[in-house]
């Protein structure tokens, strides 16, 4: 984690802003799975300068079908946590997440208040360490999440590592109660109900290439480790390019690695106080967190 928010920190000397958590590819800049992360952008500072120049950003050659070619499936160190297993197949897997702060949606630029933000792969929009109003060490960077096992056939008793599709319409976009996402949590399928695409993804933590929610960003509407799983509102996809809640999630006992704003890392209690928990993701909201 720590090597990630040095990453980010050394593109922002470079760059003078932090990457979008998503950019489109040339060859069709209006889809949302044609799309590449803001990893990509930082590969040459995790010491994966010859798989940026192979990954070729430009060429086209990112879109759904195309995230098997050979960078796209080349497994990077710094983008797995060891205590998280693999993805299935041989998907290179993802295990962490920059942050689009306590908001649902993945894709309206004015309701992003996390430290990155984007239209899904319609547009590349970079922040800046002057957009933090709210302090860098403050604001979340990047967060942990887990991986599917790729089976939307299969039921993992008492695992919430992967999707769930949310049937039931909110009136919110940012910064809900309690009540307002155990509303959604209660409302998601279970058993047998959430057997099958239409009910359930499986492909969370796939690509580390691919600028969506599920794949390489979360939000912080729900504390970490929420009790429900991670839900996307309506309709299937792999990606998620979906409005919903997309927690951080980890194998560790009791809670989340992660990155803030500063480049520091810090565990975070599953029990965090979730007013806290989503000012924490919020660059720009006007209340400070004072993290322990």
């Amino acid at each position: 984690m720590k090597q990630l928010g040095l990453a980010f920190h050394n593109y922002h000397d470079t760059y003078k802003k932090f990457p979008a958590y998503s950019y489109p590819c040339g060859s069709d800049p209006t889809s949302p799975y044609r799309s590449y992360s803001a990893f990509v952008q930082i590969l040459s500072f995790v010491e994966q300068s010859t798989l940026f120049d192979l990954v070729a950003t430009q060429s086209g050659n990112f879109n759904a079908a195309a995230y098997g070619v050979t960078a796209g499936k080349t497994k990077v160190s710094a983008f797995k946590c060891p205590s998280d297993s693999e993805f299935p197949g041989n998907y290179a897997g993802m295990n962490y997440a920059v942050s689009l702060g306590s908001t649902t949606r993945y894709s309206n630029l004015s309701q992003q208040n996390g430290m990155f933000r984007g239209e899904g792969g319609k547009s590349d929009d970079e922040l800046g360490m002057k957009d933090v109003t709210d302090g860098l060490s403050n604001t979340l960077l990047v967060s942990e999440q887990l991986v599917g096992d790729d089976n939307d056939n299969a039921i993992i008793t008492g695992d919430t590592s992967e999707l769930l599709f949310a049937t039931s319409a909110v009136s919110w976009s940012t910064f809900p109660t309690q009540a307002d996402i155990d509303a959604v949590g209660a409302s998601l399928p279970t058993g047998a109900a959430r057997l099958g695409d239409s009910y359930q993804n499986s492909s969370n933590g796939r690509e580390w290439m691919c600028g969506l929610p599920a794949q390489t960003a979360i939000n912080t509407l729900a504390p970490p480790n929420w009790k429900y799983n991670n839900c996307q509102f309506s309709g299937s996809g792999f990606a998620a390019d979906r409005d919903g809640i997309y927690t951080p999630r980890s194998r560790h006992p009791g809670g989340v690695l992660v990155a803030a704003g500063d480049g520091s890392s810090r565990f975070i209690s599953e029990t965090i106080d979730l007013t806290t928990w989503q000012n924490f993701g919020a660059r720009n909201d006007g209340n400070v967190v004072q993290l322990q």
